[in-house]
């Protein structure tokens, strides 16, 4: 391996754990007050500028946007969030469940612009003032933080031989290449479990992954990658978590409470088997649907 200060580094096993790098938007992050959230020192510098209670606009409704509108609101700051998706966390949970963190949003003073995106920032004496949308309306804003997902760091591995696409390339053993394996937010694998290509942005995956790649590099490939994948996040007075996956045009069904209530599970489905299940505060009752269900409808083991 060749490093930047012309060293060349041997190994005999390498894992690869570079992560993503966020995403920017093609304006403005040359203006004081817009912020991307990805390492300690930006949050840092998201903190301190928060503190002095400015008008927020998150730019991108997932989890990272909308966990910040949450965390800002609680500070009592006013709080607008822009995506191009009809509702917050649409792609992660489908339109039914991103309807109901959208009334959660709402309900605790945070104004949604859904449907537009952002075609300007603009600054007043290098601070940002606010951001112009497609629709030609304009906030005004004191703090920016841009969360419009993130991109497999990558481009430093261009001439090394790996296969690359939308991240690493793995095999189901975490196997890049001979004596290369990868782990994290940069790694993708064939899922036997779901019967496709992976590449998740889960804390909870890249612990599991780690783990699983470092054991086949120092024992020979003795374990497949298969997890079901979990997740959480934490709103407001809200925990959601999540095991398995959304597909794209997955079928949703609530199997306890309602979409309406203060506690509900619901489960999702792709070609008649259970492929995901949510809980919307329902910890304890997650934990039994998770194991009536994944056990019994997808091959593969528990993890």
């Amino acid at each position: 391996m060749s490093l930047d200060d012309d060293r060349q580094l041997p190994f005999d096993g390498l894992v690869v754990a570079t992560g993503v790098t966020p995403r920017r938007l093609p304006v403005g992050h040359e203006l004081e007050g817009v912020h991307v959230l990805r390492s300690e020192q930006d949050a840092v510098r998201l903190r301190a500028s928060l503190r002095s209670k400015p008008r927020l606009v998150v730019v991108g409704a997932g989890f990272l946007g909308t966990e910040v509108a949450a965390v800002a609101r609680g500070m009592g700051l006013e709080v607008t969030v822009v995506d191009p998706l009809p509702a917050p966390l649409m792609r992660q949970f489908g339109s039914a469940v991103a309807a109901r963190i959208a009334r959660l949003h709402t309900d605790h003073g945070v104004e949604l612009r859904c449907g537009v995106s952002v075609v300007d920032v603009i600054g007043a004496g290098g601070r940002v003032a606010g951001i112009v949308l497609d629709d030609g309306s304009r906030i005004d804003a004191g703090c920016v933080l841009v969360a419009v997902g993130a991109t497999p760091d990558i481009g430093w591995l261009g001439s090394a031989g790996l296969p690359l696409g939308n991240g690493i390339e793995c095999d189901a053993y975490c196997q890049a290449a001979p004596g290369v394996y990868s782990a994290g937010d940069v790694a993708s694998w064939p899922s036997p479990r779901f019967g496709r290509r992976m590449r998740l942005e889960h804390r909870m995956n890249a612990t599991e992954q780690g783990v699983v790649a470092a054991r086949n590099l120092l024992r020979g490939n003795v374990e497949v990658f298969d997890p079901v994948p979990y997740f959480w996040t934490d709103q407001y007075d809200v925990k959601i978590q999540m095991y398995g996956i959304h597909p794209v045009g997955a079928g949703v069904d609530v199997i306890d409470g309602s979409l309406t209530d203060d506690r509900f599970v619901v489960r999702y489905t792709d070609a008649d088997r259970t492929v995901g299940v949510l809980a919307w505060n329902s910890p304890k009752r997650m934990r039994e649907v998770r194991q009536q269900l994944f056990d019994n409808s997808i091959p593969g083991r528990m993890r």
